[in-house]
């Protein structure tokens, strides 16, 4: 989430690139922007598969690679689904307009805390309280766009490549802790298909990357996928805050 991992996104450009650029927002980057956070705040739901890859410190300075991907159900304004399967983890998180569920299949333990009463402040509640960050969820606010500008000292539209056979929009952005990318589709919805970053604010850069696939848009999911049913031999165990 930019307001709390920069999405997620990188760039590469040199420091006279960035510094020439300071303070540039480049009006047809606005315009796609614009348009992907206006069809966001049109769906009723959107599902997703989200392919991540991220440096991880492993020792002073030195960064390993690790992968997970995501299975993501948002259905407005106060459910979602989401199965994140890792190294040595698979996971469940499930709200359903009241509370939020974590499910351990590794573990077979399972915790339960009630949640604000809406989707996009219970994704900021589990962040601020619990460290849990659910995707590159920012993208999916109505209010990304404006946002990102906020947070940005600079955004440009670096123009129209390919991914996979498919055209997509290609916008770079900077501010001083962050250099960012966003691929956009060009097919009429402006779904996101790549996010990456380097985080600059540390002592080295490290990256952390989004891939999108398999898009839902508008679907009628059924109300049990966001209840949850303890398996047989499960453990409930307290959710601590991480502070």
């Amino acid at each position: 989430m930019i307001k709390k991992i920069c999405l997620g996104v990188f760039l590469i450009l040199s420091g006279h690139f960035a510094q020439a650029q300071k303070g540039k927002m480049d009006t047809t980057a606005l315009m796609i922007l614009d348009k992907m956070s206006g069809m966001f705040g049109d769906l009723s739901s959107v599902g997703f598969t989200s392919e991540i890859s991220r440096d991880v410190a492993y020792a002073e300075g030195f960064f390993i690679k690790e992968f997970s991907s995501s299975k993501v159900k948002f259905v407005g304004p106060d459910k979602f689904s989401v199965r994140v399967s890792g190294e040595e983890k698979e996971d469940l998180y499930n709200y359903n307009g009241s509370q939020v569920i974590y499910y351990s299949f590794a573990n077979n333990i399972y915790t339960v805390a009630d949640a604000p009463n809406n989707l996009i402040e219970t994704i900021d509640w589990l962040y601020q309280d619990f460290g849990v960050e659910l995707t590159t969820a920012d993208l999916f606010y109505p209010t990304f766009s404006k946002d990102f500008v906020e947070e940005m000292d600079y955004i440009e539209f670096l123009g129209v490549t390919h991914i996979k056979g498919d055209r997509v929009f290609h916008i770079g952005a900077a501010n001083e802790h962050a250099t960012i990318q966003l691929w956009i589709a060009d097919d009429g919805y402006y779904l996101p298909r790549k996010t990456l970053i380097t985080y600059l604010d540390g002592a080295q850069s490290y990256q952390h990357e989004t891939d999108f696939s398999d898009w839902e848009v508008n679907n009628v999911y059924p109300e049990a996928m966001f209840e949850f049913l303890p398996p047989p031999g499960a453990k409930q165990i307290t959710w601590i805050k991480k502070d």
